[in-house]
């Protein structure tokens, strides 16, 4: 089937994925915010801009007009893979081993500014097809049909694991008949039902180089094993849509809500979020859009002079290139759609004395940036072509509802621009090199597993992944050998890598080739030899233990770092004097220092967690079995903007906090009919005379017990001590303003000035 072109806008329902969420929480205690502006009204807001620029900027444009509007650094052009109306609102594409695309269509995001019927079972994932091996889309399907907000999608073989909104279970989905449409559905997890806003549900499910499968907004991980899942943790949850991947495993979260584009990337993300000084360029976070709109869940502080998007707000679907089509210098570069400023985000990665940092790779520019009100970019991927997929909402709206009710600042600016109506559209694009060939299409599925050795070679990180990934499924043992050859003896040191953690994840790595690979001539590959050898420290094997000491004095401050890393993940009995040890040869690698100390601080709040909780469940098995419930949801919804600690998550490369804190709130212990009217309908406009990057949306949305047990267990925590609040009282909140359609002003609750003890008569309502 052809590719359409035309602008054929039907009437289905709408739903997207990733964008900006903010603020969900309560109140406490003012601090100030140098990224939040000091206006308190209207006229901090630009002036509008001219009509007839509006309406150019916000018509909704054929495919290739809109390319014509998006604005590429030289050297690079798009091409249009598939469009409206065979797609609406693609949010993720994945391949399969045969190069056959799966696209995940949140059909029913924001059909209008209410976000109405969001949750129909109306969305799919449909399957993409190059019949002719010429890279041109000419057949689709629906693969999988009636779904919730499809916000997974992992090909294994061929079946298809698919997570939806609102749900923790996984099946995998399966043509068995060829007919490019899913017959058989298959349970690989059951996790039963997850809470929360639909941006702040994991995302992710990403095959990482140590064969373990990786999620964002959860301290879970998963294990393919014999047809089903198998769950492990990380220290750490975070991120929020999609996960950035780089040649050795190393992953990059981003948080919309938290307005934070890059974090967890120093060490593997099994061993803690460890967050150093300077981990970017110190104006990484200002973002130079092209289009002057005010329609930014951030209000007026996240505006520049004039208007248009001043810092990285809405980011999502990151992803590092490691492809084979474009040129060599964006290879391993981090690419981050920021939806909101209508714009993509191209930064290098580079490592000083171990520490990585993130820059932007233009002076002031961006690497793609659109004047097409419509342009959305929520998802990057490296295709099995060598070339960058970019999925396009071509959607008016990216915040989600919670975050355009009456009385925010961002549902009047929406309104403005007329964006509401604009639905129903989609486009997939793929960066071109000018004069560039792509690889040679893929046909894994249909390989023996002698073959697929040889892909571990290929230039293109698709394929080694895949390739890696399918063997490691078949589990078929009898390519160990020319595996074991290739570790030792191969010439490029990425084959070497994958072929080591083929070897792993077939549980063939054995105690001969750990050793050879820590005496690797590239670092990479020995950091990664200490990771599979952290069995052995287990077991105290003395010869591995004896070589692993060697690399204390590493020419690699990476390796040395996971050299201690690992003694303590698997509590060997003398690591702390190993560590030590390492630390002080060390000295002039201040990296490793940092790295160890951010571990041990990660390691504590877990172990003081963990004991607390104990003694909670001692004391007050009531109080404990409601704060549970209550800490999991608070990491869902409120982590990113109140911080894991209560006191706020601090403005990316600012002074103060994204939010308010909460820990010692006077008013989160305090008044129950307050603070529900806060948490059920939301809060905006100044906080005892501050005002804070956005707004906080409220959670109608959430039941009763879904928010009493997030209030219960933030009265709670970081030393806050207050009474359950019950579900009956939550209920009891909801029906009283029941009419009430948009958040409160602290005039409201407290009285003129918000300084009154009592909150007024207005409260009914």
């Amino acid at each position: 089937m052809a590719l359409s072109l035309r602008t054929r806008w039907s009437r289905l329902a709408i739903l997207a994925a990733a964008a900006a969420c903010t603020r969900l929480l309560l109140l406490g205690a003012p601090v100030h915010s140098a990224a939040a502006a000091p206006a308190k009204g209207p006229e901090a807001v630009p002036d509008s801009i001219p009509e007839a620029e509006v309406k150019a900027a916000t018509a909704m444009r054929d495919p290739r007009e809109e390319i014509e509007a998006i604005h590429i650094q030289d050297g690079y052009h798009l091409e249009l893979v598939a469009s409206e109306p065979d797609v609406i609102c693609p949010v993720i594409c994945a391949w399969d081993g045969n190069g056959r695309m799966y696209v995940a269509e949140m059909r029913t995001y924001m059909p209008d500014i209410n976000g109405s019927d969001e949750k129909l079972p109306i969305s799919r994932v449909s399957r993409w097809e190059s019949t002719k091996g010429d890279g041109v889309y000419d057949k689709h399907t629906v693969f999988a049909d009636k779904l919730v907000l499809p916000r997974m999608v992992l090909p294994l073989d061929d079946r298809i694991l698919i997570r939806e909104t609102d749900t923790k279970d996984i099946y995998a989905y399966r043509d068995s008949k060829g007919t490019g449409e899913a017959d058989e559905k298959t349970p690989v997890f059951q996790g039963g039902a997850q809470g929360g806003n639909l941006e702040h549900q994991p995302s992710g499910l990403m095959w990482n180089i140590d064969n373990w499968i990786y999620i964002t907004a959860d301290n879970t991980r998963f294990h393919y094993k014999d047809g089903k899942l198998e769950t492990g943790t990380v220290r750490g949850g975070g991120g929020q849509w999609g996960l950035a991947v780089e040649d050795t495993g190393r992953m990059i979260l981003h948080e919309a809500g938290g307005e934070n584009p890059g974090h967890g990337f120093q060490v593997p993300r099994l061993y803690g979020d460890i967050k150093l000084k300077n981990e970017w360029s110190s104006d990484f976070a200002t973002v130079y859009p092209l289009l002057k709109f005010t329609d930014v869940q951030g209000g007026p502080g996240r505006l520049s002079p004039g208007g248009g998007l001043n810092h990285i707000t809405g980011c999502a679907g990151g992803s590092i290139y490691r492809g084979d089509a474009l040129p060599n210098d964006l290879y391993g570069d981090y690419i981050l759609p920021e939806p909101v400023g209508r714009l993509i985000r191209r930064a290098k990665i580079t490592n000083e004395d171990g520490r990585f940092v993130l820059s932007n790779a233009y002076d002031h520019k961006e690497f793609i940036v659109s004047t097409d009100a419509n342009f959305r970019p929520v998802w990057t991927a490296t295709g099995p072509d060598g070339y960058l997929y970019i999925c396009d909402m071509y959607h008016g709206i990216i915040q989600e509802s919670n975050w355009t009710n009456e009385g925010s600042f961002l549902r009047p600016q929406i309104l403005k621009y007329g964006l509401d109506k604009h639905v129903n559209a989609g486009r997939i694009f793929r960066l071109v090199r000018d004069g560039s060939k792509p690889h040679a299409p893929p046909h894994m599925l249909d390989e023996t597993p002698a073959q697929l050795v040889a892909h571990l070679s290929d230039p293109n990180g698709w394929w080694r992944d895949t390739a890696q990934k399918l063997l490691v499924i078949r589990q078929d043992k009898a390519v160990v050998p020319a595996l074991k050859e290739l570790a030792i003896k191969g010439d490029n040191p990425l084959a070497r890598l994958h072929a080591l953690w083929t070897l792993d994840g077939l549980g063939a790595a054995d105690r001969e080739l750990v050793l050879d690979k820590l005496k690797d001539p590239d670092p990479r590959l020995r950091e990664a030899a200490v990771r599979v050898s952290e069995p052995l420290i287990s077991a105290n094997d003395a010869g591995v233990i004896a070589a692993l000491k060697q690399l204390a004095t590493d020419p690699s401050p990476n390796v040395v770092a996971q050299y201690c890393l690992s003694l303590q993940y698997v509590k060997y009995a003398q690591a702390g004097q190993l560590v030590h040890e390492a630390v002080e040869a060390n000295a002039n690698h201040p990296f490793v220092k940092e790295v160890v100390e951010g571990h041990n601080e990660a390691v504590a709040a877990t172990r003081s967690d963990q004991e607390k909780l104990k003694k909670l469940q001692r004391e007050d098995p009531k109080l404990y079995a409601v704060f549970v419930k209550g800490k999991e949801r608070f990491a869902q919804a409120c982590i990113a903007c109140h911080g894991l600690n209560g006191e706020g998550a601090p403005v990316p490369q600012g002074v103060g906090t994204l939010a308010p804190p909460l820990k010692g709130s006077k008013r989160l212990q305090g008044d129950v009919q307050i603070l529900g009217r806060i948490v059920i309908h939301g809060l905006v406009g100044p906080n005892n005379g501050k005002i804070y990057p956005g707004d906080m949306a409220g959670i109608p949305w959430a039941d009763d017990d879904w928010v009493s047990s997030i209030v219960t267990y933030a009265r709670n925590d970081w030393g806050n001590k207050a009474p359950i609040v019950t579900p009956q009282e939550i209920a009891k909140i909801r029906k009283e303003t029941a009419d009430r359609n948009k958040p409160y002003t602290l005039e409201e609750l407290l009285g003129p000035g918000a300084g009154g003890a009592q909150p007024p008569a207005t409260l009914q309502k």
